[in-house]
């Protein structure tokens, strides 16, 4: 996987690991505007500015259930991608 991956499909959805915060200049390529957390404890909070930023507080442990942050995620997700921005989802 690269830094950034785009989602298959014709939407600005993108996955990633949290080091691909850093790489401001490909997030600007891709035209991010929203970054979904999918972690315990974000690090570094300034790494999400000008970013608009949702977190969901998970493990990662197999019995986690991430189905229950589905309405949420799903909404937040749709938000960015109908504002016509791009969505980047990190663990």
């Amino acid at each position: 996987m690269a830094l950034i991956d785009r989602v298959p499909g014709d939407l600005n959805l993108y996955i990633g690991g949290i080091f691909t915060l850093r790489r401001r200049e490909a997030l600007e390529q891709a035209k991010i505007t929203h970054v979904l957390s999918v972690l315990r404890t974000p690090s570094d909070q300034s790494l999400f500015s000008p970013f608009k930023h949702m977190v969901v507080e998970v493990d990662d442990v197999d019995d986690e259930n991430l189905l229950e942050h589905f309405p949420a995620t799903n909404a937040f997700i749709r938000e960015g991608l109908k504002g016509g921005g791009g969505v980047l989802v990190h663990w």
